[in-house]
């Protein structure tokens, strides 16, 4: 009796080749198309992250204009101040004159606050790591820092100034509660024809004139360092559109 076997068809070297050539090319393919995926998620990120930083910059740039007449008001009130002999508050109308000055910018001060909303919340993220571009990430940190370093620092020189020289003033002058906006009726509020020196103290006054000018010397400076920052944030706002091709 002879025992017939089905002859199964031997895979040749070319038949494993190509099963292992298939194989390959479908997990490198499918590397790729993840990390397309990724890189595409990623890039998405840092456009959406980089509008955010354009908005905060644009919202900078706008406070800082809109400061700059008020702090121009501070500064004109200030002179007018100082350009009264401290021999004469003693006259009812030199107080006047005096007081309507002076309660300006004792009323009130102006600083700009940052809009960094945006790079804080990647800070507490850990960093700039969804961004490629080293020189954008370096120009985002030189505009914060400068920030941080110089207009933090010189605002609360001017606000230290600010609260010495209204301090002094209610030692010698009655200041009522001013409004909180700045139109007619703050006029309104201020006394007219009336003594509102409670002492006429000299040396107190000569220091009372002395805080003035360290204020208007700090308002000043502070003022250029806004301007600086204006400057820097107009500059890196073109810097991410052009790099971004955004508008």
């Amino acid at each position: 009796m002879e025992v017939h076997h089905h002859p199964h068809a031997a895979k040749g070297l070319k038949g494993y080749f190509l099963e292992f050539l298939m194989i390959f090319l479908a997990v490198t393919l499918g590397f790729f198309a993840e990390g397309l995926r990724e890189n595409l998620v990623d890039h998405g990120k840092e456009t959406h992250l980089i509008k955010s930083i354009l908005a905060d910059l644009k919202k900078d740039t706008t406070d800082i204009s809109s400061g700059y007449p008020f702090q121009h008001w501070f500064l004109d009130k200030m002179d007018n101040t100082l350009k009264i002999p401290v021999e004469k508050l003693k006259d009812i109308p030199t107080q006047d004159t005096f007081y309507r000055n002076f309660a300006i910018f004792y009323a009130s001060y102006w600083i700009f606050i940052q809009n960094n909303n945006t790079v804080t919340q990647l800070k507490n993220a850990g960093g700039f790591s969804v961004f490629h571009n080293q020189n954008v990430i370096d120009s985002i940190n030189a505009t914060n820092n400068y920030y941080e370093t110089l207009i933090k620092l010189n605002g609360d020189t001017y606000l230290k100034a600010y609260v010495k020289t209204a301090d002094l003033a209610t030692q010698l002058i009655k200041l009522p509660v001013l409004p909180t906006a700045f139109d007619d009726t703050t006029f309104a509020a201020i006394p007219d024809h009336t003594e509102v020196f409670t002492q006429y103290n000299r040396i107190l006054l000569e220091q009372l004139y002395s805080y003035i000018r360290y204020q208007k010397g700090a308002l000043l400076f502070y003022i250029e360092c806004e301007k600086e920052y204006y400057k820097e944030a107009t500059q890196l706002i073109k810097f991410l559109q052009k790099e971004y091709h955004l508008k």
